[in-house]
């Protein structure tokens, strides 16, 4: 007869079965996330860079993964207009985050381009996965968005455009919306390395 009280009480207590299996699925997809971008990313703090849980800062939010280098002109231009869309969007409570993957070749880049972030990132000294998120993404120039749903799903593969023509994100996650590819890495490559040999051997030679 004791136990009865004790019961009653475990029983109001309990949550409702559709709460618990919303409970569930957040926690699942939160163990999605954490499989996508590893246990921990990083962001920035008052006081510098700190690591945090995946799962716990991506759980039920959408996320864009943001290809992006310091060493690109174009992602220079892109993330000031990116980081805009963000401010907005958070301010408006949305259920979002930006996650940013860099294709920096030196830690220094990564810090410095990071420090202009208002987001997170892939830590940078996992180069391994950095590297596999661009080939799973199909990633064949930058700067590149991908848009998530909460459950790890692609929405978008490339919302770069998107964004630049709808930056109070009004038809936010974007879905279905496609874009022109970033500019391909090979040629941007290429092109640095020409502007690179008319910097070093044509132009000290005009000042002659």
């Amino acid at each position: 007869m004791r136990e009865a009280p004790a019961k009653a009480a475990r029983a109001a207590a309990a949550p409702p079965a559709a709460a618990a299996a919303a409970a569930a699925r957040a926690e699942d997809a939160g163990a999605a996330w954490a499989q996508v971008l590893g246990k921990q990313l990083v962001r920035h703090t008052g006081s510098g860079v700190e690591r945090v849980d995946t799962a716990e800062a991506l759980r039920g939010k959408h996320v864009g993964l943001y290809f992006s280098a310091h060493w690109c002109p174009p992602c220079r231009q892109f993330t000031p207009r990116l980081a805009d869309t963000y401010t907005k969007l958070t301010k408006d409570d949305v259920e979002w985050e930006v996650v940013f993957v860099s294709f920096d070749r030196a830690p220094e880049q990564f810090e410095e381009y990071f420090g202009s972030m208002p987001w997170l990132a892939v830590p940078f000294d996992d180069q391994q996965l950095r590297d596999t998120l661009g080939r799973k993404f199909r990633v064949q120039g930058i700067p590149s968005l991908v848009m998530m749903g909460p459950d790890t799903t692609i929405l978008c593969a490339n919302a770069r455009a998107a964004v630049a023509v709808d930056p109070n994100g009004a038809k936010f996650p974007w879905e279905g919306a496609s874009e022109p590819r970033g500019f391909p890495l090979p040629w941007m490559l290429l092109a640095i390395l020409v502007f690179w040999l008319i910097q070093v051997f044509v132009l000290p030679r005009k000042g002659q």
